[in-house]
């Protein structure tokens, strides 16, 4: 049931119950990428850091295995172009051994005959479409791949230029027509700070409908594991829920949890490029320890309590947040003729999510 008129919520968690039963790691291997984006920083495709060594990496995943068990753990892989590393195959045959799940982030650009050869290795993928660089054709050629294997997403960068921005379109309306697979046209952030890019009044529609253009049109009969997915924001006083979406919260600046309770650490643990562990890409907290010494790390067994004003990345947005008890009051709105929610003086109004 939608939120009521007083719009406000009290905690984020996840739609589906199947996300609560994983932890997710998820790691930057290194930052070699055959790709150079004009929104992407240069500490994302520049090679300045080498992959991690395939032995530390191994370690690791055994030390994870350990802390979180009995819970089964998702590792999300991502870059750089992880699918350049050469020992990429290797680790995720070992991870399958110790009855963990693998999914990395790809821009899908090795050839047909790799995805062929390598689809079998893995649970997940979440391809991403840079404008700027990747074919349409080939893209959806691995797409179609890949859903036929395991649980396949696509990422569409939302590029500013209206060319560019039309490719995505054109590529969005196209993969309505691929079963099985989940579909996001993603705006983008500057620097993936906490600046958005400035973006037509017509392309903000198409980010606000997008599920309605896109996602309602494609066809489901097969079941696969979801690690992750939307979110419910719940109104526990007048037991009410609505669900929403990461790039919805983005695009409509709702991105703000400050003085919440994250379970960052405790259902999700991050790997920079470096080997540094923490508990989201925000870094609350400060890192817990490093790869290189798994004996040394401090696995946060308790949320934390937000103290940024934004939260940029949708990874760290899909983890749940409880406002809470007394920290939320009701007051009226005169803009909106209705009532809204304030907490440490930041307005959450759902009605546009």
């Amino acid at each position: 049931m939608p939120l009521g008129p007083q719009n406000f919520y009290n905690i984020l968690d996840h739609h589906h119950e199947s996300a609560k039963d994983w932890v997710v790691v998820n790691w930057n291997l290194g930052n070699m990428c055959n790709y150079s984006c004009s929104y992407c920083p240069s500490i994302l495709n520049d090679g300045s850091y080498g992959w991690n060594d395939f032995e530390i990496v191994k370690g690791f995943i055994d030390a994870v295995s350990d802390h979180y068990a009995p819970r089964k753990v998702y590792y999300e892989f991502t870059g750089g172009e992880v699918t350049l590393w050469k020992d990429f195959v290797k680790c995720a045959a070992y991870i399958k051994s110790k009855g963990h799940d693998i999914g990395f982030i790809s821009n899908g650009s090795r050839s047909v005959r790799w995805w062929e050869s390598n689809k079998h290795n893995f649970d997940h993928v979440c391809l991403s479409f840079h404008p700027e660089h990747a074919e349409v054709e080939h893209f959806i050629k691995i797409v179609e791949i890949m859903v036929a294997e395991c649980r396949t997403h696509v990422n569409i960068m939302g590029h500013t230029d209206i060319e560019l921005f039309d490719k995505g379109v054109e590529l969005a309306e196209r993969l309505t027509k691929v079963k099985n697979i989940s579909l996001a046209f993603q705006p983008l952030v500057v620097d993936f700070g906490e600046v958005k890019y400035e973006y037509t009044a017509e392309q903000n529609r198409i980010f606000d409908e997008q599920f309605n253009m896109f996602g309602s049109k494609i066809e489901h009969d097969k079941q696969f594991v979801l690690y992750r997915g939307s979110m419910d924001m719940h109104d526990t006083v007048n037991n009410l829920k609505q669900n929403s979406s990461a790039h919805r919260f983005i695009s409509n600046n709702m991105n703000n949890w400050k003085g919440w309770d994250c379970w960052a650490g405790v259902e999700q643990i991050i790997v920079d490029f470096d080997g540094s562990v923490w508990r989201g890409w925000c870094r609350v907290g400060g890192h817990v320890g490093y790869i290189q010494y798994p004996e040394q790390v401090k696995f946060p067994v308790a949320p934390i309590r937000c103290n940024k004003s934004f939260c940029h990345c949708n990874f760290d947005i899909m983890c749940k947040k409880v406002l809470p008890e007394n920290r939320y009051e009701i007051i009226d709105d005169e803009d909106n003729e209705n009532e809204v929610c304030v907490t440490n003086g930041v307005v959450h109004d759902s009605n546009v999510l």
